[in-house]
C-alpha cells in the first residue's frame, strides 16, 4: 500500500520512535500477506505450503522494495490530484486518488512478485504453465489487498472534526464582510465579500505585504523584489519609494493623507526619512542613537499633511514637516535639496491623536521570515473566551479553544492523511468575525471561513495575506 508524502518542516522528528512505529506496522502486514498469499499459491499452484511461506516472505521484500518509487510517483499523483485543491475538493477527491494509488501499487506488485515467482519456480524445479502462474500471482494478492486496502483507507485517511466542507461561505451570518489580500496566482492585491460578491482588483501590481487607504485608493507595499512602492489606483501610477535590501515592517512606514508623502523608518529607527512621491525628494533625519535602535518602533501619520508621529520603546514623538528657507546658491545651481525640513518633539499623551484612517499587516503579535516571505504575523486571534491558533510544521493545523476553560479544545481542522496524520496543508493566518461564531484562516493560497458551531468549513477564495477593515488591522501607534 501506499500513503502520502509530506515535506519535513521545522519540527524535531524523533527517527527512534518513527523506526519503531513502522516495525509495528510492518512486521504483523508482512506476516498476514506471507500466510494468505501462501494460502492462496498452495490452492493455485499444488505446492507444499510451507515452501510457498518462503517464497511469499522474499517474493513481498522485493514489492517492498519496489514500493518506494512507487510511493514518490503516488505523492507526485497526490500533489497534482490532491494538494492543488482547496479543501472541500481535497476531501471529495481523496476517495479516488488513494484508489488510484492502490491500483498502481497493485499493478507494480504483481509485476514485481510475477517476475520473481518465475526465477523461484525455476531455481526450485517447479513446472508451472505461464499461464497458472501469473493467475497464482493476481489471485495472492487480490486477496491480501481485500483485507490490506480498505485498513489502510481507514487508518491513513485525515483525521478531521469538521462534518461539512462547501465551495463557498454564502451560508455565512457576515456576507457583506470585505476580506482584502493578495492573489495566490500573481500577487495582485485584491478584494472580496465572504459571500463572494463585489470582486474587485485593487492594484494590478504583485504585492508581498501592503497599507492601504480606508478607500481603498492609496497602497503603499513591498514588492516581489523587496523594494517599498506607493500605487495610487485613480491615477494606476506606482512610484518607487525606496530600492532597499533590508526587511521592513509595515508599522515602520506611513503616508500623508494626499499621499504627496512618504515615511520610513530605517535602521531600526536610527533614521528618519521622508520622501516627495512626484520628486523623488528625500530628507533625511537621525532619529535614535546607533548604539541604541529599537526593533519596537512604528509610524503613523496624522490627519495633517506635515505631522506624523513615531512610537519607541513606549515613548511618543511628534514629527512636523516645516517649510525650509532655500539659500541663494541653492536656488541659481537649481540644486534637488529638499524645501522642508523636521522638527522631532516629546509628546507625553497620546489621547485625543487624530491618526489617517488605513489598513494594513500590522502587527504586534510576532514577525516570521525567510527568503523574501517575511513580515508580521497573524496566526492567532482572541476574542469573547474563545482563542484560534494556527500551530506550523508537521501538525500544522487550526485550534479553536476556550481560553477561560483551561485551554478546552473547541473545534480543529486539519488535513492530515498517511499513517503519522502529518499536516499536508500548512495553515496560516486566522481572524474571527464579529460575534465569536465564525474565524477566517488561511490554508495553502486558500482563505477559509469556518462556523464553530456547525462544524462546516467554506472557500472564500482563492488568496493569502488577508486582511479585514477592522481595527485590529488598523494604523495605531
Amino acid at each position: 500500500m501506499t500513503t502520502l508524502i509530506h515535506p519535513l518542516l521545522a519540527d524535531a522528528i524523533d527517527i527512534p520512535l518513527v523506526l519503531v512505529l513502522g516495525l509495528a506496522v510492518l512486521v504483523p502486514l508482512m506476516l498476514f500477506e506471507v500466510g494468505i498469499e501462501a494460502l492462496v499459491l498452495s490452492k493455485v499452484w499444488r505446492l507444499p505450503y510451507g515452501k510457498l511461506c518462503r517464497y511469499s516472505f522474499f517474493a513481498n521484500c522485493w514489492s517492498l522494495v519496489a514500493g518506494i518509487p512507487t510511493k514518490i510517483l503516488n505523492a507526485f499523483l497526490y500533489g497534482e490530484v490532491l494538494l492543488r485543491q482547496d479543501m472541500p475538493g481535497f476531501f471529495a477527491r481523496y476517495p479516488f486518488a488513494v484508489t488510484i494509488g492502490s491500483l498502481i501499487f497493485f499493478l507494480v506488485t504483481v509485476l514485481v512478485e510475477g517476475a520473481y515467482a518465475f526465477r523461484w519456480l525455476r531455481r526450485n524445479q517447479f513446472e508451472l504453465v505461464r499461464r497458472k502462474i501469473w493467475l497464482g500471482v493476481v489471485l495472492a494478492n487480490l486477496a491480501s489487498y481485500a483485507v490490506v486496502a480498505p485498513l489502510h483507507y481507514y487508518l491513513t485517511k485525515p483525521t478531521n472534526e469538521i462534518r461539512e466542507f462547501i465551495r463557498d461561505a454564502r451560508w455565512s451570518s457576515h456576507p457583506a464582510t470585505k476580506i482584502i489580500f493578495t492573489d495566490a496566482a500573481n500577487g495582485y492585491l485584491k478584494a472580496v465579500n465572504i459571500d463572494g460578491s463585489a470582486a474587485e482588483t485593487i492594484m494590478p501590481v504583485a504585492a508581498k505585504d501592503y497599507l492601504v487607504s480606508a478607500d481603498l485608493n492609496i497602497c503603499l507595499f513591498r514588492g516581489k523584489d523587496g523594494n517599498l512602492y506607493l500605487y495610487r489606483k485613480d491615477r494606476g501610477l506606482t512610484n518607487l519609494i525606496w530600492k532597499t535590501d533590508a526587511h521592513f515592517r509595515m508599522d515602520q512606514m506611513a503616508f500623508s493623507p494626499s499621499a504627496e508623502l512618504v515615511a520610513i523608518l530605517t535602521e531600526y529607527g536610527k533614521n528618519i526619512e521622508v520622501v516627495d512621491v512626484k520628486t523623488g525628494r528625500r530628507i533625511y533625519q537621525p532619529f535614535l542613537s546607533a548604539d541604541s535602535p529599537s526593533y519596537d518602533i512604528s509610524l503613523a501619520w496624522s490627519k495633517e499633511e506635515t505631522r506624523f508621529y513615531v512610537t519607541s520603546d513606549k515613548k511618543h514623538f511628534v514629527t512636523t514637516i516645516r517649510p525650509k528657507l532655500r539659500l541663494m546658491t541653492e536656488t541659481l545651481n537649481n540644486t534637488n535639496t529638499p524645501e522642508w525640513n523636521l522638527t522631532i518633539e516629546t509628546i507625553n499623551d497620546t489621547n485625543g491623536l487624530e491618526i489617517l484612517t488605513c489598513y494594513g499587516r500590522i502587527s504586534n503579535e510576532g514577525s516570521w521570515g525567510g527568503g523574501d516571505d517575511w513580515g508580521a504575523s497573524f496566526n492567532n486571534d482572541k476574542c469573547d473566551g474563545l482563542g484560534a491558533w494556527s500551530e506550523p510544521g508537521l501538525g500544522s493545523s487550526l485550534r479553536i479553544y476556550r481560553e477561560d476553560q483551561g485551554r478546552s479544545r473547541v473545534l480543529t481542522v486539519a488535513v492530515n492523511p498517511g499513517l503519522l496524520h502529518l499536516g499536508s496543508f500548512y495553515f496560516g493566518d486566522v481572524a474571527f468575525l464579529e460575534g465569536c461564531g465564525e474565524c477566517l484562516f488561511q490554508a495553502n493560497d486558500y482563505i477559509y471561513l469556518a462556523d464553530i458551531d456547525r462544524k462546516r468549513v467554506g472557500t472564500v477564495t482563492k488568496g493569502e495575506r488577508f486582511i479585514l477593515l477592522t481595527p485590529r488591522y488598523q494604523k495605531h501607534l
